[in-house]
């Protein structure tokens, strides 16, 4: 939309009836109109409603869109004028959707009083009375949460309707107005965080879910169980039945899983701590023996498992329907330079410190384990767990990434031509990194020129594999050792020009090259380069994960190890540390 002037766009928001909690088209409306007004009081304004727009609160806290270091985005500071412009705003907006917001945003400032978060509570609570959507519509459902624990927060912490609300969510229980995991999020989410919550409203949610589980979905059955678990707890009765079920769930699972041998061990060990907990002798006794037997059918030259936790089983299609109509917005709605800079800003990975981090499972408390690397030797690094950062990029980053590529292929706005423009407009590749030496000879580097052989070739074979509907790992091998060889490349390129060291003297006195892992630990570049992306750019090329440069320069990769994902995951490495503009000083002597 173009706005003209502000009043345009207060009018937009009044009649904004979208009901889906996070907005990626409100912050466009207004830089659009905040660039184009010449008025510098106005341009402030339009500043201040961009701040807003891009303001996200959930559970009642502040949640920055990024994060870098000790510095966010946005931040209260930026609202520099005591907040008057939005005390003006939340008194004079109608639509609930942005009174509660612009209220919730007053109680969480300097400015904070009750008036603030009561009205908050009250517009949160017309919006959700008023919202109507199919109860098919996970995303419209996944807002209604995030817009009710938002409501809750504010109740429990004010002391204001508390009772309305709880007494609101239990009539919505027998509707048909959330579906069945937003029932359970919410009624879960009230028991971890209400204060002094009666035992009738625990009575009730007790009552409803165990009448709802003899008739739910697989995918939410397990969530259920646990809450049954945890609510007999509060109502001092035992939870056993719920264990048991729980046993009876995990064994269940089996049923639909061909390779039953490492997976197999994996659901019998669930069941037994669960038939443990519930004390039936009978079942354990039963589970222990096909335990054992299944333990002889684990190939142990390759071994495929899944993790069981609440984030695969409970909401992954809940984030996978979201992630579509997220990319599928950003794709068909903006052009290519929107596109490479959402795969730079987005939230693509995980954070910096889960990059060693590892997670223990009831399973890996009856096994020993070991870390193999490429070439099946054990690791020197001791591992006990599984590391969450590398299920995190294999279960949700490559296909986050491919939706955008597979889209953007596909209507043609994201290819090699497009690629190659933006990194040349847009990174600090496309500067002239050549001279003259005193020979009068080209000295330095063409970075488009030397990337562009790969990309090249990672376009021409992803393309022939979406025509084709089959993955050719060999039509990757050339994109992949060029690509990762050049990163290296690319990053003592980066180092040089801030002054960070790229040589070193040896013990021997003779000069060394700094090897990749020194280069990303250096100081001036974690100053310069947010640390999950250092960490990110770790995980890709050193030891701490995929170690693809040693793999590469010592040709221990075989031809299955080539793959799209491998390149995506490299393309987008290249994007994040291409987001600079640097001085070529060469030029300037």
């Amino acid at each position: 939309m173009d706005f003209q002037n502000l009043d345009e766009y207060y009018e937009y928001l009044e009649n904004d009836t979208n009901f889906q909690y996070l907005d990626l088209n409100t912050y466009k409306y207004i830089t659009a109109l905040r660039d184009k007004i010449e008025d510098e009081n106005t341009k402030k304004l339009c500043s201040y409603e961009l701040f807003f727009a891009d303001f996200s609160i959930e559970e009642g806290k502040h949640i920055p869109k990024f994060q870098s270091g000790a510095n966010a985005y946005p931040t209260l500071e930026l609202f520099d004028d005591n907040f008057d412009y939005i005390k003006t705003r939340a008194n004079k907006v109608q639509n609930p959707k942005y009174k509660a917001k612009y209220n919730h945003l007053l109680w969480l400032s300097p400015q904070k009083h009750i008036d603030f978060a009561k009205e908050a509570i009250e517009s949160y609570l017309l919006l959700l009375k008023n919202s109507s959507f199919s109860v098919e519509d996970n995303l419209q459902c996944f807002s209604f949460g995030k817009y009710f624990k938002n409501l809750f927060i504010l109740s429990q912490t004010v002391n204001h309707k508390k009772d309305e609300i709880i007494s609101y969510l239990v009539s919505l229980l027998e509707s048909d107005k959330l579906n069945d995991f937003t029932k359970y999020t919410l009624m879960d989410f009230i028991i971890e965080n209400g204060k002094k919550i009666d035992s009738s409203i625990t009575q009730k949610f007790f009552d409803y879910s165990k009448n709802k589980i003899s008739n739910l979905d697989d995918r939410v059955l397990e969530s259920y169980l646990k809450l049954l678990v945890i609510l007999s707890q509060k109502l001092n009765s035992s939870p056993s039945e719920f264990h048991e079920k729980l046993g009876d769930y995990h064994i269940s699972q089996l049923e639909n899983e061909k390779n039953k041998g490492f997976i197999a061990h994996h659901y019998y060990t669930n069941a037994l701590e669960e038939y443990k907990k519930a004390n039936n002798k009978e079942k354990i006794e039963q589970t222990a023996v096909l335990l054992e037997q299944a333990k002889k059918t684990i190939d142990l030259k390759k071994v495929s498992f899944e993790i069981e936790d609440e984030h695969f089983n409970t909401i992954l299609n809940q984030w996978w329907d979201f992630i579509k109509a997220k990319t599928s917005e950003i794709v068909e709605k903006y052009d290519y330079k929107v596109i490479y800079e959402y795969l730079i800003l987005e939230d693509l990975f995980p954070k910096a410190d889960k990059i060693n981090e590892e997670v223990s499972t009831p399973f890996l408390d009856l096994v020993t384990t070991m870390a193999f690397d490429i070439n099946k030797n054990i690791s020197k690094k001791k591992t006990s767990g599984i590391n969450p950062y590398h299920l995190h990029i294999s279960n949700f980053s490559v296909q986050h990434i491919w939706l955008v590529f597979s889209k953007g292929i596909k209507n043609g706005k994201i290819s090699f031509e497009s690629l190659i423009d933006y990194l040349k407009n847009n990174s600090w590749y496309g500067q002239d990194f050549t001279y003259l030496d005193t020979n009068n000879e080209t000295q330095g580097f063409d970075w488009i020129e030397l990337l562009s052989p790969a990309l090249q070739s990672f376009f021409i074979q992803t393309e022939i594999d979406i025509k084709t509907s089959k993955h050719n790992s060999q039509g990757y091998i050339l994109a992949i050792d060029s690509f990762v060889l050049k990163f290296e490349g690319l990053l003592r390129e980066l180092s040089r020009m801030i002054g960070a060291p790229t040589i070193e003297i040896g013990k021997n006195g003779t000069e060394e090259r700094i090897n990749i892992d020194k280069l990303l630990d250096n100081e001036k570049l974690k100053t310069m380069i947010p640390k999950d992306d250092i960490a990110y750019f770790k995980f890709l090329f050193t030891s701490q994960g995929m170690n693809l440069r040693n793999n590469i320069a010592h040709s221990f990769y075989k031809t299955s190890n080539y793959t799209s994902a491998v390149m995506l995951l490299l393309i987008v490495a290249l994007l994040r540390l291409g987001n600079y503009k640097l001085e070529t000083k060469e030029k300037e002597s």
